[in-house]
């Protein structure tokens, strides 16, 4: 909550800076300035109604403060004689990603659970100078590691790499996400103003489209079924979570539009964010943004009239052998010149140059900078874009899971205890997205989705989530 934004007087360029404090009480008030007791307010909030209002609404950060924001929600009685504590944290996503909120989501845990004289005890270190200093995460451009060799061959590198990205086959053309509405809504819609004492609800700063979520479990037993069918098609978890999505759109997809013949049938893809952490050989733990782009992967349409059994184990194997490929490792600190389409110093190479392309274009037209790396070679990029996105983070549990803290220790030794019950996480979504997030946890496996509601139809969301849970389900509901 000390971390802002910082524009430069002298030019546009824009710095993360972490603000020191003369002592630990004046920390605490600015923190407490980003932090919003809804008790205050309002008595009786329903969370997924605040989170609702709060993706669109007016930003509920200002980065020159804050680049998080924390809403508690009134405690709500148990009948163990335990409160349930609800947190929403709103945080920039140019510091955040989902790895490493989890990552935080842990230590604010370990927080709570932390005697309270030893967090005064251990304040005014934590704050100071030394120790923000050797906390502080590095930057991602700054795990690029240099290309070997001379300067002349590192030229080379770049400008054969330059070439092959111009001259690369694109993936070939999808078919559109089933879900879009076939009109696109021309503007978003305003909410009512339900919590217009802690959200702004000005028309003229209402956010550009809808950003909505949803969120899809699968059963025990549909769980289970998913994981013993991806190891049986020695695969992983998380290529079966991209199996499941790409057959639950295509059955969509033959629902929508069935007069289209088997040969016609365009190809599922699915675009992802990558963890580059394993690119730079970067073991710390995941404090910060850190995000590469993908090509995206291509799955072959598959009937709905095929065994759902058949079905899936190709497309967890075919998933499972893309994805393999984005998950190598760097050995050395420095970039050796290898060409190959899968070889490490390529994907490093690519990723760094899609990250500036990336930046670039996202970039209001009086900030950009006009650089080009590809110059008079432009990349060679599909125009047909992703069926939608997905990507997957594996288990939680590694993180957070019930029972980790004893809430039964409270009155024997211990004055207070928070125990994890559930999370849910999302992003506001851009133009035409619709971004499907799996995890893991002890109860089975979820996906969180966000979506462009000005796009998409909430009522056609709610088909795919009902499909995608049943899908594997043991009492299968009928086909679309």
């Amino acid at each position: 909550m000390l971390a802002s934004v910082l524009c430069s007087q002298h030019s546009a360029q824009r710095y993360f800076v972490v603000k020191l404090s003369d002592d630990s009480q004046e920390a605490l008030q600015r923190a407490s300035r980003s932090i919003v007791f809804v008790d205050d307010y309002y008595k009786n909030v329903d969370e997924d109604d605040l989170y609702r209002h709060c993706l669109n609404t007016a930003r509920a950060l200002n980065p020159d403060e804050s680049l998080s924001k924390l809403f508690v929600l009134p405690l709500e009685p148990l009948s163990n004689s335990s409160l349930r504590l609800r947190l929403l944290i709103v945080v920039a996503h140019e510091i955040s990603d989902g790895l490493s909120m989890y990552h935080w989501m842990s230590h604010l845990i370990q927080i709570l659970n932390t005697p309270l004289l030893e967090l005064e005890k251990n304040l005014n270190f934590l704050l100071s100078r030394e120790n923000i200093l050797s906390r502080l995460p590095p930057a991602q451009e700054d795990l690029y590691p240099p290309v070997a060799g001379s300067l002349a061959r590192q030229r080379w590198f770049w400008a054969i790499i330059r070439i092959l990205r111009h001259v690369q086959r694109p993936l070939p053309p999808t078919f559109v996400n089933p879900l879009r509405r076939t009109q696109r809504l021309e503007s978003s819609i305003l909410m009512p103003p339900t919590y217009s004492r802690i959200f702004n609800y000005s028309p003229e700063r209402k956010p550009p489209l809808n950003s909505f979520q949803c969120t899809a479990s699968l059963s025990q037993k549909a769980s289970n079924r998913l994981v013993q069918l991806a190891r049986a098609a020695n695969a992983s978890i998380g290529a079966g979570c991209f199996a499941l999505v790409a057959l639950t759109m295509m059955e969509i997809e033959e629902a929508r539009h069935p007069n289209i013949p088997p040969s016609e049938r365009r190809p599922f893809i699915a675009s992802f964010p990558l963890n580059p952490r394993a690119f730079f050989g970067y073991s710390g733990p995941s404090d910060s943004c850190m995000l590469a782009f993908s090509d995206g992967i291509v799955l072959p349409f598959l009937s709905s009239g095929l065994d759902i059994e058949g079905r899936f184990r190709l497309t967890t194997r075919q998933a499972d052998r893309q994805l393999r490929a984005y998950q190598k490792r760097l050995r050395s600190t420095e970039l050796s010149v290898e060409l190959a389409p899968r070889s490490v110093a390529r994907l490093i190479a690519n990723s760094y140059l899609v990250a500036i392309d990336r930046g670039e274009s996202k970039l209001s037209p009086e900030r950009r900078t006009g650089i080009n790396p590809q110059g008079l070679y432009p990349a060679n990029m599909s125009i047909s874009g992703a069926t939608c996105g997905v990507s997957s983070v594996g288990s939680v549990t590694q993180f957070f899971h019930p029972g980790m803290h004893k809430l039964e220790n409270v009155g024997n030794g211990v004055d207070f205890a928070a125990d994890f019950r559930s999370v849910q996480m999302g992003v506001r979504a851009r133009d035409n997205e619709f971004l499907v997030g799996s995890r893991t946890d002890s109860e089975g496996i979820r996906f969180g989705v966000s979506f462009d509601g000005n796009a998409i139809d909430e009522k056609a969301v709610q088909i795919w989530k009902q499909r995608i849970e049943a899908m594997l389900d043991v009492n299968e509901t009928p086909k679309l």
